[in-house]
């Protein structure tokens, strides 16, 4: 059966998983709770593993976030690098603090953190971390690493498990009103949300309750960070197009079912079936849904897959001939958004973010 037949039956009741009937009313949703309580038994040989696959993309990213991050509270505190920014130009700095930690202070929340693959590349940049999750399981193998995370300048923080997409129960303080339940202690409390693949979920008021408890998590200064990660609704059928090109199965390129089938109804809205349901993006439909929880939509970048990924089945030889034939590479949109502007940060004074 192979690695997908391997995984595919882990994760539905299949028999034939090359079948072409293929248990199509059995796919289930990929943001659910059920799938990814059964997919963390299988995590180590299938779950995309951004943290391996990034190329510097993605910790570039963060990097900015946690360097826009102190520079937006050096800028309310009046510390500045010397010689940096209209801070510097008013005179408002002061040398930087010894024994001064980059990031020291600063908080990120992976929201769908999964098996905790990127807590590291955020723990090195952010003294503080909070990891959330709605699968246990998947929390329980993040816990496994987190010791070797901690150290007297880096916390991070594994909660018990939430579902960020369940229905909001609204909420209001001082005038704003919140998507409740809340996470306690993350409401208007982090520098960054990094969010990668999680909102996938074909059940758009799912999808749109995450987001707008990611936003609500960010401090309401333009100096914080939501940064995503999700599918792309143009690889996906570009991806396809080429299996289909290439003669599928004879390709040498392995045997997709879902490269092979169309499904207008689910499509019509982003939805293709990667093993399960999930929610696909058009980079315009990426920036847009950011902007629409209040944030300001900064960019969208191409984050590339290799073809080994897309292709797990493919042969040496079918994959060697697809390099060397140029294809446009299959990718995943980064999404990059900041809470709106305030009094405080002029654009004369966003030189330095």
């Amino acid at each position: 059966m192979g690695r997908l037949g391997h995984i595919l039956k882990t994760l539905l009741p299949l028999g034939d998983v090359h079948h072409s009937s293929f248990a199509e009313d059995q796919r289930p949703d990929a943001g659910s709770y059920d799938y990814w309580q059964r997919r963390a038994q299988t995590y180590e040989e299938d779950i995309y593993k951004s943290s391996e696959e990034d190329k510097g993309i993605i910790r570039d990213e963060i990097d900015a976030a946690a360097k826009r991050a102190q520079a937006g509270q050096n800028w309310q505190n009046g510390v500045c690098t010397p010689g940096h920014g209209e801070c510097a130009a008013k005179g408002r700095h002061e040398e930087v603090p010894e024994g001064f930690i980059p990031g020291d202070n600063l908080l990120a929340i992976d929201a769908g953190c999964g098996p905790g693959l990127w807590l590291r590349g955020l723990s090195r940049r952010f003294s503080h971390v909070i990891a959330l999750d709605q699968s246990q399981n998947l929390l329980e193998k993040a816990k496994e690493n987190q010791a070797e995370l901690q150290d007297k300048h880096h916390h991070v923080e594994i909660r018990p498990a939430v579902d960020l997409g369940q229905p909001c129960s609204k909420t209001e303080t001082d005038g704003k009103v919140f998507c409740g339940p809340e996470v306690p202690g993350t409401r208007e409390k982090a520098d960054l949300v990094a969010s990668f693949n999680v909102l996938i979920s074909p059940n758009k008021e799912a999808r749109e309750n995450i987001l707008r408890r990611e936003a609500e998590m960010l401090r309401p200064v333009p100096s914080s960070t939501l940064l995503l990660l999700v599918p792309s609704a143009e690889s996906f059928r570009a991806v396809r197009a080429l299996y289909q090109q290439q003669g599928g199965a004879e390709s040498g390129l392995g045997q997709y079912v879902d490269y092979l089938s169309e499904h207008p109804e689910e499509e019509a809205h982003n939805v293709f079936r990667v093993y399960a349901r999930t929610k696909h993006y058009t980079e315009k439909e990426a920036c847009d849904m950011v902007e629409r929880v209040g944030l300001s939509c900064a960019k969208v970048i191409s984050h590339p897959m290799r073809w080994r990924y897309v292709f797990p089945l493919a042969s040496d030889e079918a994959l060697d001939q697809l390099e060397r034939s140029h294809q446009p590479q299959a990718h995943e949109w980064i999404v990059v958004a900041h809470p709106k502007g305030e009094p405080w940060l002029s654009r004369a004074g966003a030189d330095f973010l």
